[in-house]
């Protein structure tokens, strides 16, 4: 079985840099993954990250994106089936780097998130 062990949010930013001091500089988080459009903070030592997405429409409006992050010993695939057998759909699987597998799944509800 898939065990969560942090919690991932999207943050929608205009100004990547901007927002990756501020958060800094305000709570003590670290850059843990760049890419080009997106930078995952977190608290050096655990697996809960936010995400910064450079997405001028939507900033200022809050988080636009829950994730739950599996406990990396889980191969991805596992925790599909996981999902699934309880009752979940799979919505999209893809990669957001090489080596970075994601699957946005929606429970019995229709709540669709990341995991």
């Amino acid at each position: 079985m898939a065990k969560i062990t942090g919690l991932q949010y999207i943050i929608p930013v205009r100004d990547l840099e901007r927002a990756v001091k501020f958060y800094a500089d305000a709570f003590g988080v670290e850059e843990i993954f760049r890419a080009e459009q997106i930078v995952f903070m977190a608290a050096p030592g655990g697996d809960s990250s936010f995400g910064l997405l450079v997405d001028a429409e939507h900033a200022g409006g809050g988080p636009m994106n829950v994730g739950l992050h599996v406990d990396h010993a889980i191969e991805p695939d596992d925790a599909v089936r996981d999902v699934e057998a309880a009752g979940g759909t799979i919505i999209e699987r893809g990669e957001h780097a090489p080596g970075v597998p994601f699957a946005r799944i929606a429970d019995p509800d229709g709540n669709v998130l990341e995991i």
